[in-house]
């Protein structure tokens, strides 16, 4: 597969996306029309599983150029990769890394390939990532199935599907550090969608895995906990609403259950922290650090401000807003219906606007925050499709998404002049990027040493293969904050850099770094301590790219500084 060509217009990858999505259309219709089916104990498996399949082929073959590709997109991705790396060396957390927003479990998942012998590479990131989207989309149509019916799972689902396959934003398809968190979070709404089909004394176990899996969700990515927590409140008050139903043991047996789940792996969390020393780290630096995370401007405030973060890309709004939009207005036109599964509309709507308030309360107007809608917003439309049966709103639904898919995918092509955004071939973009940088760094150091680079450009640990030589992998949280927080991030910092007297530090502080661009208030010399530390132990070899170099003393044998510009 490694010999495979993505070029600007790859025809064969083209041809096969649109007939996918012809075929996916085509079928769905005749579904509609000839062949109406709902779901039964009698429904043969196939029948479950054929949209399903088929949907999954269009996404894996749509996002087979992004698989291929091995260069950073978003920082995020080199932000987290460069955990996975330092994590591989040095496996404790918060002793090795701290990955700020991105919890902990994000990183471990990160460092899998290399047990399985993989670089921890673009590619290695990005195939992580996309199995987690995998198992999302996997799950949010099981979990509409359960809840409704196969109508409603194909239907749906189909936005979030073409969303995923035919988006080339870049913050729509890069490695997120939000795709595990939301990976467990569709893993938890099938286990509650178990729950509503098979009943609480079928499906005691699913409460538990509820409770589980959900517990796990702040640990990926603080962001999804109030999903999480939304959603084991939906399940705790359908266990009240069916307790009439129901024994009492079976009702004592259900919630210790949710309960139990949700212990499990906090406290084992807890333990191991407790048992390497990080546990005040984990408070400090985790969880108060992240209470506060934000613009300062309020909930309220943001919200004012949604509308225009929604512009930033239109996306989002095309595959997902839009198809959205006609199904309420076929509801209001043709259905009105709400009392079948009201509870279910109700669950829906807590749950979306619990991932709104995660969306919008930092204030950051990231746009791949916005995957955290996606499926809260499915299953919404699930239940809009669930009260209009007419096979006239299908029919409307699938004309709109195709001609959605057209329309954005011919605006592509007259903004950048190809239909690819992320060319690669077996000479290009397939091996691990290597920087002027890199390059200057690698004079002084080899893989597996430690790198500490001031300012946020986690690549060159990438490109280097170098673990971080402190916890921090960007330092805004140590020129930007009150002083009180800044100290704590500097006191650390400094304490790292003495421990682990990297062979290399790099001040990427400049031009080519992400954020931090002004040297005056951002760069290394801004903190006295760490300035003199520098200056006492490392001798400055260059600027390259507009990137300064420092080399530890013991390094140089003999070479004198030189005085460099931006190359």
């Amino acid at each position: 597969m490694l010999s495979m060509t993505f070029l600007r217009a790859p025809l064969t990858w083209l041809a096969l996306g649109w007939l996918g999505l012809a075929v996916i259309v085509v079928l769905f219709l005749f579904n509609e029309f000839r062949n109406r089916e709902g779901l039964s104990q009698k429904t043969p498996w196939i029948a479950r599983i054929w949209p399903l399949a088929l949907m999954l082929v269009l996404l894996v073959g749509r996002r087979l150029p992004l698989l291929f590709y091995n260069q950073e997109i978003n920082p995020d991705e080199s932000q987290i990769l460069s955990q996975a790396i330092t994590l591989w060396h040095y496996p404790v957390y918060w002793q090795s890394t701290d990955g700020a927003t991105m919890g902990p479990l994000s990183s471990y998942v990160s460092a899998v390939p290399a047990f399985l012998g993989f670089p921890l590479d673009y590619l290695s990131g990005r195939w992580v990532g996309f199995l987690c989207l995998l198992v999302s989309v996997v799950a949010g149509y099981f979990t509409l199935l359960n809840l409704f019916d196969l109508r409603v799972a194909r239907l749906g689902i189909l936005p979030m599907v073409v969303f995923l396959a035919f988006s080339q934003h870049p913050d729509f398809v890069h490695s997120t550090n939000e795709q595990l968190s939301l990976a467990l979070l569709g893993l938890g709404f099938w286990q509650f969608s178990r729950v509503i089909r098979g009943g609480i004394s079928q499906e005691i176990r699913a409460f538990f895995w509820l409770g589980f899996i959900c517990s796990l969700v702040p640990f990926a990515k603080l962001q999804g906990t109030p999903s999480a927590l939304v959603l084991v409140g939906a399940a705790a008050t359908e266990l009240f609403f069916q307790r009439a139903s129901i024994t009492a043991a079976t009702f004592g047996k259900a919630l210790l259950a949710l309960i139990a789940g949700g212990l499990v792996f906090p406290l084992f969390f807890i333990s191991c922290t407790l048992l390497f020393g990080v546990f005040d780290d984990f408070v400090q630096f985790y969880l108060l650090a992240n209470a506060g995370y934000g613009t300062g401007n309020g909930f309220i405030g943001n919200l004012g401000k949604f509308p225009a973060f929604l512009g930033r890309t239109t996306d989002f709004s095309v595959y997902i807003l839009i198809p959205g939009a006609w199904l309420l207005v076929s509801w209001l036109l043709f259905s009105r219906q709400w009392q079948q599964r009201k509870r279910l509309l109700i669950y829906s709507g807590l749950i979306l606007a619990a991932s709104l308030y995660a969306v919008v309360k930092p204030g950051n107007e990231f746009t791949h925050y916005l995957l955290y809608l996606v499926f809260p917003l499915s299953l919404l439309y699930g239940w809009l499709v669930y009260q209009t049966p007419s096979p006239w709103l299908a029919a409307g639904l699938l004309v709109l998404i195709s001609g959605s898919v057209i329309g954005n995918v011919w605006a592509t092509y007259r903004h950048d002049k190809r239909y690819n955004l992320y060319i690669s071939t077996p000479t290009l973009n397939r091996q691990t990027p290597q920087s002027k940088v890199s390059q200057t760094i690698a004079q002084y150091a080899s893989d597996g040493e430690r790198l500490v680079v001031w300012g946020w450009m986690p690549r060159y640990n990438v490109e280097t293969q170098m673990p971080q030589g402190v916890c921090d992998n960007h330092t805004i949280r140590l020129v930007f904050g009150s002083v009180a927080e800044k100290h704590v991030h500097q006191t650390r910092y400094l304490r790292n850099i003495r421990a682990s007297r990297p062979p290399v530090f790099v001040d990427s502080v400049g031009e080519n770094c992400v954020w931090l661009n002004d040297r005056a208030t951002q760069a290394h010399e801004v903190i006295p301590e760490l300035n003199a530390y520098i200056t006492a132990n490392y001798t400055f070899v260059g600027e390259v790219e507009y990137t300064r170099i420092y080399v530890r003393n013991d390094r140089i044998g003999g070479r004198t500084a030189q005085t460099g510009s931006g190359i």
